[in-house]
């Protein structure tokens, strides 16, 4: 007993030929690609908004701990003295860099060896 009558003899769709496996391939690039340019902008701003906050910190922490005058220098380390994240140097003309302290993976103010945070 059939349901639906009016549906007899009806095929959803045709066969097709399926695609070949390069145009499969270059579909899913495209689209990989798409994505990757789609959140590069974002991780590119969000990089040199870092680089520039931890420029920033670094500064006012070599203007605090160091006596002498010297430049600021904030750079991202993997294996640096605090492992992973931001560091602060300070880089002095006559005796080269002294390391100051760790601004972490999002650079933010510095604590300070008593416990008090730098602002």
């Amino acid at each position: 007993m059939d349901d639906h009558p009016e549906l007899d003899g009806f095929e959803p769709y045709e066969e097709r030929p399926e695609r070949r496996r390069w145009v499969n391939r270059a579909i899913k690039a495209a689209a990989l690609l798409g994505i990757f340019l789609l959140i590069m902008p974002f991780v590119a701003s969000q990089a040199t908004v870092a680089a520039g906050s931890a420029q920033n910190w670094c500064a006012k922490w070599v203007a605090y701990e160091v006596n002498e005058p010297s430049t600021p220098d904030a750079n991202f380390e993997i294996f640096g003295p605090g492992f992973f994240g931001w560091e602060c140097y300070a880089t002095n003309i006559v005796g080269g860099d002294r390391y100051v302290g760790f601004l972490g993976i999002i650079p933010g103010p510095p604590n300070l060896d008593d416990g008090r945070v730098l602002v």
